[in-house]
């Protein structure tokens, strides 16, 4: 049990993370406007490839700032090799984007900071 809750708390943790360089990384690209976090949830929420268009940067923003921490995380924490990593990457930026969904409010403050 503890090694499930265990991993559980280091999941959230890297969400809040990811989420956390996803928006700073979006306000840096399209400044601090109104509701942030819902733009780039709306964006993504779908196929996280919609964040390109938004941030018009070829995927730097996708690839830089969540993918490549969700592959970080994985690497370490399942001690996984990272050409073998693109199943839980995905799944962790799907839970990533689906946080964000689900606490604008909080993720927006960041912006406001």
């Amino acid at each position: 049990m503890a090694n499930k809750k265990i991993e559980k708390q280091a999941r959230q943790n890297i969400i809040i993370d990811m989420n956390d360089f996803l928006i700073t990384y979006a306000k840096s690209i399209l400044g601090p406007v109104p509701d942030l976090a819902q733009q780039i949830y709306a964006e993504g929420k779908n196929d996280v490839t919609g964040l390109d268009q938004l941030f018009n940067d070829a995927g730097y923003g996708r690839k830089q700032k969540y993918q490549a921490i969700a592959q970080g995380f994985v690497c370490d924490f399942y001690h996984t090799a990272p050409e073998d990593t693109q199943a839980e990457v995905d799944k962790l930026v799907h839970e990533a984007m689906r946080y964000l969904g689900k606490h604008p409010e909080k993720l927006n403050q960041w912006v406001e900071a």
